[in-house]
């Protein structure tokens, strides 16, 4: 395991390279309010089929620090970037065989199929919100971030999270552990992500998508992410996509359903 911190944008990103150094380069990109860690189990079964995988923490996130410029604002557009360099500086001159998303991850991934035509081969976009910010969410954010602001502690705001994010059935040691992930969110990093999360709107460019292969992935008890049928929206709109709904699951599957979410992913990468 080799970690580094990758600079860029006054953001001081904490990232993480693992595996064989001749696999294929994976990279995978958590949820607001996560961090690196809820790929800990899809990890290593990934090195053990052979892959290269890179993971990095959110800005805000865990051992991301906040912006060093307090005024600097960001964009999705802006994190889709960083992405990309994180990968040219931790794996110089070696494109990326696949990225894999959840939540705001899950948007990232797919702007970056946008953003960088034909840098990846696999895009699997994971419980991402739609392809544009959606209008019943915007006040539920802001009410987040205002609790996080009055109370000064994010331990309340996480509480809540992981009973959205993990429905039953769900083994209470997986969401002790999210949990404890969650509370390394600060509020700089949740206020900064959360305002992306309330502007952006990618679903005009859906169509461009067409030199990937993609994996669009949803959870049956997701209600994080509003209707179903935004992301079989999405699905349908991305020419040769492929659609998967994974039963009793919610908002963050790597964790949720570790083993079937690691089947679904290995197959649609061995293809």
């Amino acid at each position: 395991m080799a970690t580094k911190t990758v600079e860029i944008d006054s953001i001081s990103y904490y990232t993480q390279l693992e595996g064989p150094a001749d696999g294929k380069l994976v990279v995978l990109i958590h949820a607001l309010m996560a961090n690196m860690h809820i790929w800990d189990s899809t990890v290593p079964a990934l090195n053990k089929a052979g892959y290269k995988t890179l993971r990095y923490d959110h800005v805000g996130h865990n051992k991301t620090p906040a912006p060093s410029d307090p005024n600097r604002s960001f964009h999705f557009d802006d994190f889709t970037r960083h992405i990309r360099h994180i990968i040219q500086t931790r794996c110089p001159d070696e494109k990326p065989y696949a990225l894999a998303g959840c939540s705001i991850g899950g948007v990232l991934v797919l702007r970056y199929a946008q953003m960088f035509p034909g840098s990846a081969q696999k895009i699997i976009s994971c419980a991402a919100p739609g392809a544009k910010s959606l209008d019943a969410s915007k006040p539920k954010w802001a009410s987040r971030v205002e609790q996080f602001k009055a109370e000064g502690t994010v331990d309340n705001l996480a509480v809540a999270t992981i009973e959205r994010w993990f429905p039953d059935p769900c083994e209470p040691s997986i969401r002790e552990k999210a949990l404890q992930i969650t509370k390394t969110c600060t509020l700089p990093g949740y206020e900064i992500c959360a305002k992306c999360t309330t502007n952006y709107d990618y679903s005009g460019e859906l169509g461009q998508i067409q030199k990937e292969q993609v994996l669009i992935l949803a959870g049956d008890k997701d209600a994080n992410i509003g209707p179903r049928e935004v992301l079989v929206d999405v699905h349908k709109k991305i020419k040769g996509s492929k659609y998967v709904l994974m039963k009793d699951t919610g908002h963050i599957p790597p964790q949720h359903q570790p083993a079937e979410f690691e089947k679904i992913l290995l197959d649609f990468l061995q293809v």
